[in-house]
């Protein structure tokens, strides 16, 4: 994983945006949107996945930036879904809610979830290097 590119890593975030966007608008516009304690779950639970996902990446070798990378897109899909609906009718200056929301929800669970997977690495060196001397 260490050779992965950022443009890489940036593409695999951009799909997944667009496949969590595209399902949160199809519930949204066959009105099969869930009640909202289940809906508070789902977010919770995606947050939960991504930290955990850019733990893992960061874990396994990749850098805390790209890492972050790979949490914009889910971020930005939770927030476009739930902003923009909402505030289009206002004034297009609104879709700098969402993509400040996101961005930030980004840094906060890529930099925790990059946080984590770099010390458990940095953790699993010394024990790698004490286990071999």
């Amino acid at each position: 994983m260490r050779d992965w590119p950022l443009s890489r890593v940036a593409g695999i975030s951009a799909l997944v945006f667009v496949v969590i966007l595209a399902a949160l608008t199809a519930l949204r516009t066959w009105n099969l949107s869930p009640p909202t304690p289940v809906q508070s779950l789902v977010i919770d639970g995606g947050a939960v996945l991504i930290g955990a996902a850019v733990a893992v990446f960061v874990y396994r070798g990749g850098s805390v930036v790209a890492g972050v990378v790979l949490a914009l897109g889910p971020s930005l899909a939770f927030t476009f879904n739930l902003f923009v609906p909402v505030a289009a009718p206002e004034s297009a200056a609104w879709v700098v809610y969402p993509l400040a929301s996101g961005v930030g929800i980004a840094l906060l669970l890529g930099g925790v979830g990059g946080t984590v997977g770099y010390v458990v690495r940095r953790a699993r060196e010394e024990q790698r290097t004490a286990e071999t001397s």
